[in-house]
């Protein structure tokens, strides 16, 4: 494995410095398009390594760990984790990569795939010339309190979270859904990492997050990946992004939220696959 951490700033004033994570290919080709991945909520650049790794077999990959993620600490202020304030971020990292329009491909997961498609139609900046996604959601259920949350102080919220850890991970072991770890990684994850701005993800780009009618306007091919039956993100909605020619639809096995996990090579080998098809 070839890792090389780049801190880059995204905003001066507060100043905003997030981490990057570049695994140098392992390909001769040199005119093999890199590809950004954007991990999905409570996800780093240590959760993703391995599908950068698995990728890195074709071209170089790189992890873009947005703000209040992991080690990509951000000034607790509200108002710095709006769709709009990842677009601009997201946008500055293209630049510190000195990547070209349509001369890189995009890897999203889960809510990194909502903010890789809000980059596309909202974001100023070079784009892609080939997205994938695991789970594409076009708009989040969000409970009508959530922005409430937003104003309660933290030691409440704190409280708060703890409760509702608890409970969802009892209704989806009476559903025996095979999804109770996943309850367990998300409380481990945000005691490992700034719960506060992954609070505030939720309440200002989830809750704020909507591009529905609009995946007609993503105008480049789309390989979404989707569990067979997921308990967080209905399989179906990954239909919605399948409009282009030259798209593809790929359903795993599997009712894990994570897909990746554990099937990083196939997933890897399915992109490639769908990159030599296009001819690029």
């Amino acid at each position: 494995m070839s890792l090389k951490i780049d801190h880059v700033i995204t905003k001066d004033n507060p100043e905003v410095k997030i981490q990057v994570g570049i695994f140098e290919s392992q390909n001769s080709k040199e005119n093999a398009l890199p590809i950004i991945i954007v991990p999905g909520w409570l996800s780093a650049i240590d959760n993703f390594a391995p599908m950068a790794e698995a990728l890195q077999k074709y071209r170089t990959a790189i992890i873009y760990e947005p703000r209040g993620f992991g080690k990509s600490l951000t000034p607790h202020k509200k108002g710095l984790f709006s769709p709009e304030e990842y677009n601009n971020e997201l946008g500055r990292i293209i630049e510190h990569l000195k990547l070209k329009d349509r001369e890189f491909l995009m890897l999203g997961s889960c809510s990194g795939a909502s903010q890789m498609y809000s980059y596309y139609l909202d974001g100023e900046g070079s784009k892609p010339i080939v997205l994938a996604a695991f789970n594409s959601q076009e708009k989040y259920k969000m409970p009508f309190f959530i922005p409430v949350l937003g104003v309660i102080p933290t030691f409440v919220m704190k409280f708060v979270q703890k409760m509702i850890i608890v409970i969802y991970g009892f209704i989806l072991k009476l559903k025996k859904t095979g999804e109770s770890p996943n309850v367990t990684w998300a409380k481990n994850r945000l005691k490992l990492n700034d719960d506060w701005s992954l609070r505030r993800h939720v309440i200002e780009f989830t809750n704020k997050y909507d591009i529905v009618g609009r995946q007609k306007e993503i105008d480049v091919p789309i390989i979404t990946f989707t569990a067979e039956k997921d308990h967080f993100v209905n399989p179906e909605i990954s239909k919605k992004f399948i409009s282009h020619k030259d798209s593809e639809l790929v359903t795993l096995k599997t009712e894990l939220h994570r897909i990746h996990e554990g099937r990083e090579q196939e997933i890897a080998e399915y992109i490639q696959k769908f990159i030599e098809k296009l001819k690029l």
